[in-house]
């Protein structure tokens, strides 16, 4: 079968192109023919004249730098801040790079899977109608999602929207969530029932798949240190870090994307997937306020510490560690007092991965149930 992905487009996100990469290998070992579609993200820079206005809008509303001059960041920065994460894409994903999915023809696939990651939150999606495959039309194919999340566990949708994804999914032949609130969500909002709660995609492949790409990585120099992977810096997640590093004894290794605009592009380079994967891997502990850090650490067996990030959805960690029974490890903030032991010492693995494995063979049901509709 001709399966298409539709997914967010693959930026420099280590989790969101591991979920790619890891979805695209599940199915291509089931025998199918699978494309991920990669909607390149096109950003020409405003008019002269209507630069200052736009520019103060964004900093009124107290936007980050890098939203305020997004358009100059990506057409001067990102060529340069990619360079090393674009190996691994063209390696190993090989996506179909469109401009709009209405440049898709009918005929050319056979099935449309729309995830993992966020697709359903219009924040990062964009035009939310084609994260419910709008431009599918009345074609003759398999419509199916596998671990879409909202983001949240409120829905960001606009009132027309609703009514209009509503009808959309009804046309689905199988729904499946990343989150267990998103079940809710679905029933609540979009009238749908059916919806199933599955692993994100990095969990359908064991922890060796990743270290086998790890093998690839430049060198190991985060070798039994704090590893921090933190998408949004503050001083209370920087106060846990420190708190780890003098608990553990260890010192700090930070696999962060820095985002600070005052840096030149070549201090802001994102390492490549092959190092950050080698970095979780050879950590003593992490912290990170990432989902798939943690998907990481759970993996490979690395104690950790979950800082809460508002900002991109509390539900998603919430829910991914609740699954595993490892939700006290999930903070706002660190006693100074706490001598640290619990968020150094090993969770019952041998717990975790029984979880893991009847998780795994529940989502891979689903997935070739759902395919088999066809």
């Amino acid at each position: 079968m001709r399966i298409a992905i539709v997914t967010l487009p693959l930026h420099t996100n280590y989790g969101g192109l591991l979920q790619a990469y890891a979805l695209k290998h599940c199915l291509e070992g089931m025998g199918h023919d699978v494309t991920v579609l990669d909607r390149k993200v096109k950003m020409p820079l405003p008019a002269v004249w209507k630069a200052p206005f736009i520019y103060m809008k964004r900093l009124i509303q107290g936007k980050p730098l890098t939203e305020v001059f997004r358009e100059r960041w990506y057409k001067r920065d990102y060529p340069i801040f990619a360079a090393h994460v674009q190996p691994f894409t063209d390696r190993y994903i090989r996506p179909r790079v469109l401009g709009w999915y209405n440049e898709i023809k009918e005929g050319e696939y056979d099935a449309f899977i729309v995830g993992s990651d966020q697709v359903w939150r219009p924040l990062y999606f964009g035009r939310i109608e084609d994260a419910f495959l709008a431009f599918t039309k009345d074609w003759d194919v398999v419509r199916m999602s596998y671990a879409a999340s909202f983001g949240t566990d409120n829905l960001e949708f606009e009132y027309e929207t609703v009514r209009m994804c509503t009808s959309l999914l009804q046309r689905f032949d199988a729904v499946s969530v990343r989150e267990d609130s998103a079940v809710a969500m679905c029933s609540e909002w979009l009238d749908c029932d059916r919806a199933a709660h599955v692993l994100d995609p990095v969990m359908l492949l064991a922890s060796e798949e990743y270290k086998a790409l790890a093998s690839d990585a430049s060198g190991h120099p985060c070798k039994d240190k704090v590893v921090t992977y933190i998408l949004d810096r503050n001083s209370e997640k920087q106060v846990v870090v420190d708190f780890m590093s003098k608990v553990s004894g260890c010192e700090v290794a930070d696999l962060s994307v820095h985002s600070d605009l005052r840096l030149p592009a070549e201090k802001r380079v994102v390492p490549p997937v092959e190092d950050w994967l080698a970095g979780v891997m050879d950590a003593r502990c992490g912290v990170t306020d990432s989902f798939h850090g943690c998907v990481l650490s759970i993996l490979f067996h690395k104690p950790f510490v979950a800082v809460g990030n508002s900002r991109r959805g509390m539900t998603r960690l919430e829910s991914l560690l609740g699954m595993f029974g490892l939700d006290m490890r999930l903070v706002q903030g660190i006693d100074p007092e706490d001598d640290g032991e619990f968020f150094l010492s090993d969770p019952d693995w041998d717990a975790v991965d029984a979880v893991l494995e009847t998780e795994r063979m529940k989502s891979m049901r689903f997935l070739e149930e759902g395919l088999r509709k066809s």
